[in-house]
């Protein structure tokens, strides 16, 4: 006659078996989420020592040179992104800052966009 616990002592082996394998996945994959946390702090790190170099004179050219990365160095933003686009509303009050001591306006006076 078989054990009355027999059955659940043979599944709790089977699963345990089976558990055992996806315990180790787990801690591998908590391993990596803090390597990648680390990473970026690191390339956070680089990215503000490259900007640093760049302050202190260091052209990008140079530190590819030199070895750094060209994805550590970051890419120029565009002149135009900072400015805001001429429109009707904001024409009138650009004409105050841009008149001189004699009244007269700035040379040149508003270009005109591109039709495409």
């Amino acid at each position: 006659m078989a054990k009355k616990n027999d059955f659940t002592k043979r599944a709790n082996e089977f699963l345990s078996t089976r558990l055992g394998p996806v315990q180790r996945l787990g801690e591998l994959l908590d391993a990596k989420a803090e390597k990648e946390a680390e990473l970026q702090d690191c390339e956070a790190s680089i990215e503000k020592a490259v900007l640093e170099c760049i302050e202190a004179g260091w052209k990008p050219a140079e530190l590819t040179k030199l070895g750094v990365p060209r994805t550590a160095i970051p890419r120029r933003q565009p002149r135009n992104a900072a400015l805001e686009p001429r429109t009707a509303d904001n024409d009138s009050t650009t004409n105050d800052s841009t008149t001189n001591s004699d009244g007269s306006g700035a040379e040149g006076g508003s270009a005109q966009e591109p039709s495409l």
